[in-house]
């Protein structure tokens, strides 16, 4: 009996749902109640499922309440919130005197938002034509006639309600995306046949504003669409903006209610024909809606489409086609299989027949039958073989883990196709492992490629699978044609882009393997060579067709365990023009562990121009007192105090490499001192631009115009302060840098 309570202590590790259990008070999983076990969704799981529009109201909320089945219920899915009333803007304060088109030359060379793909303008806090900046700080737009640089002023703030994330500018048009906070008044929903209002409650709303802008004094708000839930991303093509909004499923008195959408202070309920689903059961749902606005003419009905599925992740937008990508856990386990591939064939030959005999028949009670054969197997067995038989189904345990731990985590990817303000449904695809950020994917030739990171997590043996990477490609049915899997084993993927017929990928445990690969042939991508150094690279942007400007952090292989401790900011830049060789032919380190940048996270705050040998990004720097350590040796996982923040302008020649050309701050006080290991203030450089050969770095504060070639200062504005969500939450403005914990 001892034997069988050490083979039970052992089955119940490596069969999920305790399917062998030899103690008296087993548990026959034959007979376990339906509503009792977890569902085993993949079971249910349709993958070449297309979406499909519901019919009426009675369908949305039957098909709700089926996902209850699998995990959720009305209650899990409840959220806050009535839609926001009509935002809009509470006052305009032009300034006196000031022209509403400027009467200088605009510059003749100037720099946009660093975008991904050419044609496919991305939303920012700032925006730049050549002559006027506009730019966003908590609920402000400011509007500046900024250049010449000796005559800059500000013509415009207008006061917007709620915290703005975005703008974009389109011809005399700007767009703010953004969200409201508050309690609202009842809005009436149609629920089945009547018609009743949802009850107050606290509500979070994301809004898309129109300005004209033809007198940059004097904005006037033309259109305002507002729906509640959270401003997910925005994109424009040509005249149309496309911006995808997450809106939480709420109920009242049990039944579902549909998303509102508000124009202008007028409310619609999204009709059920308009609202897609997926027939593949989740546990968790959510109303994915893209929303196009023509920007230049407000007479043109907006068009929206709602996706009943999984909070959108990331986007990825191409000139036809946008592309959600949602990450769900696939709960793959098949307590059967999984018995069935660890213990019989552990088993010797004439046991495991029998029990495989019995498990195949139609006896009611077999489990007990399995019990039974496997029990009297073991009285045979002395206490060492009993060990044996346990390394067996422990070592069969591995195979079927790795076996199946790549369908663990997944990600539908939906292609959406955008025409001239058009949103149509085309399909999805799923691949395995997770999508990092936008640029893990890319549009070539009419396939789309993308990275993803595998982590299957622990087996149930403890053993821990290692993490894996992959390259999908996905043709227009958004179907698998090509795929290179299981790159760096034990390492995740930290930045990723997609250049022509190449592929690049940095991964990270100890060093920074700069993976080459081929997409010529998209059904055939291969690995043409990879380069390790110390460090990774969170972020990577394309020099020329022969070099790669990597962004990240230097790192320094722990003494003890099989990691690295990373270090300060590091700049790299890659040849690559013998893609089986790459080499790093040049890089910069700035500050020590603890310094960080905004362009680690947000590719925007990232300005690059090879013509003009220039490269700038915000820093806050961390530095180190080796005073602070009598001997003289500083720890590897020692953090820096901060010193500085502000901009690093340097210089980038591809023979020449980084030089440091000078440093530009906004900080005027000693907040950096009483930071601690938090730093959060208005007066840190988010975003820099340049016209002509002057070069504009932009606080919540202050915009401060320098010279290019000697850095000197020409002017500054001093912006107006004001209040912000973020303040509201977090106590300032600005970006709060992560705590700096154990992370290694």
């Amino acid at each position: 009996m001892e034997n069988k309570n050490i083979l039970l202590w052992a089955a119940i590790i490596l069969s999920a749902a305790a399917l062998i259990l030899f103690a008296s008070n087993t548990i026959n999983p034959g007979t376990q109640p339906e509503n009792k076990t977890p569902r085993n969704i993949t079971a249910s799981l349709e993958p070449d499922a297309e979406a499909k529009p519901f019919t009426s109201y009675q369908e949305i909320k039957e098909f709700i309440s089926k996902s209850s089945a699998y995990g959720g219920s009305p209650y899990s899915l409840y959220s806050r919130g009535a839609l926001m009333e009509k935002s809009s803007m509470d006052s305009i304060a032009p300034m006196a005197g000031i022209a509403s088109i400027s009467s200088e030359a605009p510059a003749t060379d100037y720099s946009t938002t660093n975008i991904q793909v050419q044609g496919v303008d991305e939303a920012d806090i700032v925006k730049n034509d050549g002559t006027y900046i506009y730019t966003i700080s908590g609920n402000t737009l400011t509007i500046i006639e900024a250049y010449p640089p000796q005559n800059a002023r500000i013509v415009s703030e207008t006061k917007l309600k709620g915290q703005a994330r975005e703008i974009l500018i389109n011809k005399d048009r700007l767009i703010v995306f953004g969200q409201s906070y508050g309690y609202e008044e009842p809005v009436k929903s149609q629920i089945i046949k009547d018609i009743i209002p949802s009850p107050i409650r606290y509500s979070e709303s994301a809004y898309v504003e129109v300005y004209d802008i033809s007198d940059r004094s004097s904005p006037k708000l033309k259109r305002n669409i507002a729906m509640e839930g959270t401003y997910q991303d925005s994109r424009m093509i040509g005249e149309y903006v496309y911006a995808v909004i997450n809106t939480p499923i709420r109920y009242y008195t049990n039944e579902p209610i549909l998303p509102l959408i508000k124009e202008n202070g007028a409310s619609k309920t999204m009709p059920p024909t308009n609202i897609y689903y997926f027939p593949v059961p989740d546990y968790n749902y959510n109303y994915i809606n893209i929303i196009s606005i023509n920007t230049q003419n407000e007479g043109e009905q907006y068009k929206a489409k709602t996706y009943l599925a999984g909070n959108a992740q990331n986007i990825f937008v191409s000139r036809e086609n946008i592309y959600l990508t949602y990450t769900w856990n696939s709960y793959i386990y098949n307590e059967h299989d999984l018995f069935r591939e660890t213990v019989i064939p552990a088993l010797p030959q004439s046991t495991g027949e029998k029990v495989k005999a019995t498990l195949d028949s139609d006896t009611p009670n077999k489990w007990e039958e399995v019990q039974q054969q496997i029990n009297l197997y073991l009285d045979s067995l002395s206490a060492e073989q009993v060990k044996e038989l346990e390394a067996k189904i422990r070592e069969n345990t591995d195979t079927y883990q790795e076996r199946i731990s790549r369908e663990r985590e997944k990600t539908t990817i939906h292609r959406i196709a955008a025409n001239n303000g058009n949103i149509e449904y085309k399909g999805k695809g799923t691949v395995p492992g997770t999508v990092l950020n936008q640029f893990s994917m890319d549009e070539h030739n009419g396939n789309l490629r993308t990275a993803t990171t595998n982590n299957p997590g622990w087996f149930r043996t403890g053993k821990q699978q290692p993490e894996r990477n992959n390259i999908y490609v996905l043709n227009q049915d958004m179907a698998v044609i090509g795929r290179l899997e299981d790159l760096a084993p034990g390492e995740r993927i930290y930045s990723a882009r997609f250049i022509g017929e190449r592929a690049y990928l940095v991964t990270f445990k100890k060093t920074d393997p700069l993976f080459v690969i081929d997409l010529k042939e998209p059904e055939k991508p291969k690995v043409l060579g990879k380069l390790k150094i110390p460090g990774y690279s969170d972020y990577l942007h394309p020099y020329d067709e022969n070099h790669i400007i990597g962004i990240g952090k230097e790192a320094v292989e722990a003494e003890q365990g099989d990691f690295a401790w990373y270090q300060g900011v590091k700049l790299a830049l890659f040849d690559v023009s013998e893609p089986e060789n790459p080499k790093e032919i040049s890089k910069y380190n700035i500050g020590d562990r603890g310094t960080d940048s905004e362009a680690l996270r947000d590719h925007k705050a990232f300005l690059f121009s090879k013509e003009k040998k220039l490269l700038v990004i915000p820093i806050l720097l961390a530095e180190i007192n080796e005073k602070q350590y009598s001997d003289g040796k500083v720890p590897m996982h020692a953090y820096g105090d901060y010193t500085w923040q502000g901009a690093y302008v340097l210089s980038l020649d591809a023979n020449e490499g980084f030089k440091l050309k000078g440093r530009i701050t906004h900080l005027l006080d000693d907040s950096l001192i009483k930071a601690g290991y938090y730093y959060n203030s208005d007066s840190q450089i988010r975003r820099t631009l340049y016209m002509d050969n002057t070069l504009y770095t932009l606080s919540g504060t202050m915009l401060k115009m320098n010279d290019l070639d000697t850095i000197k200062e020409i002017n500054s504005l001093k912006l107006s302060k004001t209040e912000s969500f973020d303040q509201y939450y977090q106590g300032g403005g600005g970006t709060v840098v992560p705590t700096r914990g154990a992370a290694k």
